[in-house]
């Protein structure tokens, strides 16, 4: 057994053990707050669409002339599957749903070669084809949802504070992306009254051609014959309402007369009545859609945006204007981590009480202080390796909890036997070490190994989000 003697280096010199241990123990402390979190497993979408637009040929014309060269020149690409890849044909339009290879890591490099080849692949499609689209932003997914909403406010007050506060949020440093969603744009309608317009002697073309000719851009098929007053919506950025409404339509030299736009319509600045919509708590609102940067720390994330988001409030945004975060990522993340230690201290009394029944406190405390022992431990190695904290690997730490603690009952049985034997203390930890290293670390590589086959069985996303649960398993364990 003298090759087995280094087993007794840790008992003999137990202040080094201590320290060895206190440190990993503390750094799995501050790992934990500080290591990378996110609520799942960061994957490799593999999948995009490329669209065609041809309008007014068949889905028959499409097929040939378009879905069939687009798709022949797709399969040019090592990197596309051929088997997965589908293309729909239809009236006017044909849709590629383009699958890459599972063993594709580096998506954005492939597409963008995709892109460019499509650009140049484009000139020998048939004229028709006014558009060749590409989309393969699958995989961004929100951290945050954040609603600015007030009942007092216009769409126009609500995004220059969005604005205001997007601008602040990009200069943290692990926000990816910071998205506009739910803008309304003003426009400035034109109501127009008939019989004025009719009296004046002034036509419908007449007026388009003279509001066009003076800068102003309207937008056909605002008019409706069946009412008196006929709207004709106006997209413009510098004109106000009373620049258009004096606007002259008409004039007589002989005569002196002036018609200007007010003469026959009235002006208004609106939002499209026929434009969606998002509202929050029954108040108009905008959202910004926030994107964290992979391989940061999600609650950090969080509380940094409430930091922004806290001295916006106080010193620039009204008190009826309200920043609610209605998805948050950060928060369902701390949940969870929270959730997973009040687990290891429940599975904690959970086994003092039961190996109470069998055996003495101390040793029913010795074994139950080994799970948050191994899981801090644990958690200290996966910071130093760079694995993060998500709902896969918080998932490994559970199934093993149960595991953990086996070790140290079967070498406490055996501790205590040997005492019964008549063994000194120090003797009988060594001996039960000594009889039962081997069975268990057998035992351990086993169940290890068992989980590893994953990283063999599965392709693409489902080999992506469970690259690391084999790996957490084997450290804890």
């Amino acid at each position: 057994m003298k090759k087995m003697d280094w087993l007794k280096w840790p008992l003999k010199h137990y202040s080094i053990t201590l320290l060895i241990v206190a440190i990993l123990f503390i750094m799995g402390v501050f790992g934990m707050y500080v290591m990378p979190k996110d609520e799942f497993p960061h994957a490799t979408i593999r999948q995009g669409v490329v669209v065609a637009a041809c309008p007014g040929a068949t889905s028959e014309e499409v097929e040939q002339q378009v879905a069939r060269p687009l798709e022949r020149y797709l399969f040019t690409y090592g990197e596309v599957n051929r088997s997965k890849t589908t293309t729909t044909s239809q009236n006017g339009m044909c849709i590629v749903m383009v699958r890459l290879n599972d063993n594709v890591n580096n998506k954005d490099e492939v597409w963008s070669k995709i892109k460019h080849g499509l650009n140049q692949f484009k000139s020998s499609l048939p004229s028709s084809v006014i558009a060749l689209v590409t989309n393969d932003d699958f995989g961004n997914t929100s951290a945050l949802l954040i609603a600015i909403e007030s009942d007092q406010r216009s769409y126009r007050e609500l995004k220059q504070y969005s604005d205001d506060i997007s601008d602040r949020l990009r200069r943290i440093p692990s926000v990816a992306n910071v998205k506009l969603l739910g803008e309304q744009k003003e426009q400035i309608s034109l109501y127009i009254d008939r019989q004025r317009l009719q009296a004046y002697g002034i036509g419908q073309q007449m007026l388009f051609s003279q509001l066009q000719s003076q800068g102003v851009t309207t937008i056909s098929g605002s008019i409706s014959d069946g009412d008196q007053q006929i709207p004709i919506h106006v997209e413009t950025v510098d004109n106000s309402e009373e620049e258009i409404a004096n606007q002259i339509i008409y004039s007589d030299p002989a005569s002196g007369k002036v018609v200007r736009v007010r003469d026959i319509a009235r002006v208004v600045r609106e939002y499209d009545p026929m434009a969606s919509r998002i509202e929050h708590n029954g108040h108009p609102c905008v959202l910004l859609s926030m994107e964290m940067t992979p391989g940061n720390n999600v609650i950090q994330y969080g509380n940094d945006v409430d930091r922004v988001l806290d001295e916006f409030r106080e010193n620039e945004l009204p008190a009826d204007v309200n920043v609610t975060r209605i998805a948050d990522k950060p928060k369902v993340v701390a949940m969870s981590i929270t959730s997973f230690l009040r687990d290891l201290i429940i599975s904690m009394i959970i086994i003092i009480l039961v190996m109470m029944v069998l055996f003495p406190l101390r040793s029913a405390i010795v074994a139950a202080i080994t799970i948050p022992l191994s899981t801090f431990v644990s958690v200290a190695i996966m910071y130093m390796v760079g694995i993060e904290l998500n709902i896969v690997t918080l998932a490994a730490m559970i199934v093993v909890l149960g595991m953990i603690v086996d070790n140290s009952i079967v070498i406490i049985d055996g501790y205590l036997e040997y005492l019964g034997k008549g063994y000194k203390p120090n003797d009988a930890a060594i001996e039960s070490v000594k009889q039962y290293f081997l069975p268990m670390m057998l035992a351990t590589i086993c169940i290890c190994a068992i989980f590893f086959p994953f990283l063999l069985t599965m392709k693409g996303v489902l080999h992506d989000c469970l690259e690391d649960f084999p790996w957490t398993i084997t450290i804890n364990l």
